[in-house]
């Protein structure tokens, strides 16, 4: 990209505004970046959703921020076509890129400018960091653990995961670095862009591991790209 006013349109799962992520990479990114957020669930409220969702086997589970701070807890399947009618309108507006922010598994979205997955960039630097050693991955539900061994593996990544929600607790949060400590881990990664830098330092104290953060690699990758 020439360098130049950029807009960068931030597509959030749940609702937008994300002021939790964008305190930690707002900073990072140029100044000539124009941040315009979008909420997959942003016509929705919390109500809505839980009455909408329904859950079939197989389904990818995801959880994501409300507007008010409070979390959701959805489908894949509920969400997909919210997150293209998002990417669509964020790119009619006049976004020369765009990112999602979520770290979930999802189907090829239709997109034509420049647009970030957290996903598979944050599986193949773990994979590359790691060198064959076993990592520790952080989920924010237990229903999401059983799916994040089967994602990893995927990937062709040994992991050992827990889980704590960044949307309800952070002393739970950082209580569940200790459940990574002595296992013989390479690092831990967080696998949810709900997480702080704040809960990244935390879990390094109580882990005594390295911990990769997704929203801030995310933005260091931006930060390369929007110039």
């Amino acid at each position: 990209m020439a360098s130049g006013k950029k807009v960068l349109a931030a597509i959030t799962i749940g609702q937008a505004p994300r002021v939790d992520i964008m305190g930690d990479i707002a900073p990072m990114l140029p100044a000539h970046v124009e941040v315009r957020e979008y909420g997959a669930l942003d016509d929705y409220t919390l109500e809505q959703i839980e009455a909408a969702v329904t859950v079939e086997p197989g389904d990818e589970m995801l959880v994501s921020r409300m507007r008010d701070g409070r979390q959701a807890h959805f489908t894949q399947r509920f969400v997909n076509p919210l997150v293209q009618a998002k990417i669509d309108q964020a790119e009619r507006e006049g976004a020369d890129a765009v990112a999602l922010f979520c770290t979930g598994v999802f189907p090829e979205f239709h997109h034509e400018k420049l647009f970030l997955e957290p996903q598979p960039l944050l599986h193949a630097v773990a994979r590359n960091l790691a060198g064959g050693k076993r990592i520790g991955i952080l989920v924010p539900m237990p229903d999401q653990v059983e799916q994040a061994y089967e994602f990893w593996g995927r990937s062709g990544v040994d992991v050992f995961v827990a889980s704590a929600s960044p949307y309800l607790d952070f002393e739970a949060v950082k209580e569940a670095g200790k459940q990574f400590a002595d296992k013989d881990l390479a690092f831990m990664c967080t696998d949810c862009m709900g997480y702080s830098a704040a809960m990244k330092e935390a879990l390094e104290e109580t882990s005594g591991l390295p911990v990769l953060l997704p929203r801030t690699l995310a933005a260091r990758i931006l930060t390369e790209l929007l110039v």
